[in-house]
């Protein structure tokens, strides 16, 4: 079965479609944002190539989940796979809120936030993050979420809200 041929209820494919696009062009965001030099929007020169190849390496695929599963729901018409999708979603765009939003807002710092890379999260987001276009004003010494990942962080949210949605269709 085709996944936007499952049987017929109103605003289905619609909601399906918007939440497979979301997932996939967030995804397709994030692998280019990480990848491609944008300077000043990201600082990507300022990363080693093998922290950009472990971030895509990494956060792609989870990042990439979501729209797996929601195709299998839809094709095997099991909206718990929708469901997981949506949670797998929710949980990754969590994680960057807090990486992102804890420091600058709490001054805490997730343990993941620098990945094995020997750094402390303010002097890695020093080295390549402070030079990017970033809109928040200053909090002390706080580091600053950058437009680029507040812009992440909206399409995760937004992906992760169609996806449930979504699985509230099948």
């Amino acid at each position: 079965m085709i996944p936007l041929m499952v049987p017929a209820q109103e605003g289905r494919p619609a909601v399906f479609l918007a939440a497979l696009i979301l997932v996939v062009a967030t995804d397709a965001y994030f692998v280019v944002t990480t990848l491609a030099d944008l300077f000043p929007f990201n600082n990507v020169r300022e990363a080693k190539r093998s922290e950009k190849l472990t971030e895509v390496a990494v956060n792609g695929p989870i990042l990439a989940l979501p729209a797996l599963l929601l195709v299998w729901a839809a094709a095997a018409g099991l909206p718990a796979l929708a469901y997981a999708g949506a949670a797998v979603e929710l949980l990754a765009v969590l994680g960057g809120l807090a990486l992102w939003w804890l420091p600058y807002l709490a001054g805490v710092t997730v343990p993941w936030a620098t990945a094995g890379t020997g750094e402390t999260w303010a002097a890695l987001h020093a080295r390549t993050y402070a030079k990017t276009v970033i809109v928040l004003p200053r909090r002390g010494d706080a580091p600053r979420p950058n437009l680029e990942h507040m812009i992440l962080h909206a399409l995760m949210l937004t992906a992760a809200g169609c996806a449930l949605a979504a699985a509230m269709t099948l």
